[in-house]
């Protein structure tokens, strides 16, 4: 799976999330994400990767996200790969369990965007305009999506884009869109 494109590794087992960052990454051509939606999901797909940089939500369906952490750094050269904890539970120490941060959620998309260029600056040779793509609509005037309320704040096409992605297709590795 080398494009030559910066990888991401995302678990994530909220459908709505995973839209919601798949849009942010939009953002950014020179990134790839990478989604799973649990931890055995997330194992068989590291073993085809190299990301530079790992989200994982806490609360998976089949594992506790700073164990699956654990388990991912024990993989050849994955040591050292910066890891972020995404989730709800703004109480978390993440640094104690070996994550680098933590993001909470609902994401604020202009915050999270800041912090991606921040750790993944576009590769050399590559001008930083030329590695954002045009802003989708709504996605840099701060846009929030509570998973946990009502839905989303504001839609801003956003939803109606990505209205297939609610019920991806599973395969032995994660969602594939």
């Amino acid at each position: 799976m080398n494009d030559g494109l910066t990888s991401v590794l995302y678990v994530e087992d909220s459908p709505l999330n995973v839209i919601v960052m798949e849009a942010m990454f939009e953002q950014r051509r020179d990134l790839r994400l990478h989604v799973a939606e649990a931890g055995m999901p997330a194992w068989r797909l590291s073993a085809q990767l190299q990301p530079s940089l790992l989200l994982i939500d806490l609360h998976l369906p089949d594992c506790h996200g700073s164990d699956l952490l654990k388990l991912l750094q024990m993989r050849r050269g994955w040591a050292q790969v910066p890891a972020i904890a995404v989730t709800a539970d703004s109480d978390f120490d993440a640094l104690g369990c070996g994550f680098m941060e933590l993001w909470a959620k609902p994401l604020d998309v202009r915050r999270t965007l800041a912090r991606l260029a921040e750790l993944l600056p576009p590769p050399r040779g590559v001008r930083p305009a030329d590695a954002v793509a045009a802003p989708v609509d709504g996605l840099q005037t701060g846009v929030v999506i509570d998973p946990a309320g009502d839905g989303p704040r504001r839609e801003s096409g956003l939803m109606a884009r990505h209205k297939q992605s609610l019920a991806p297709r599973q395969t032995d590795y994660g969602w594939v869109r």
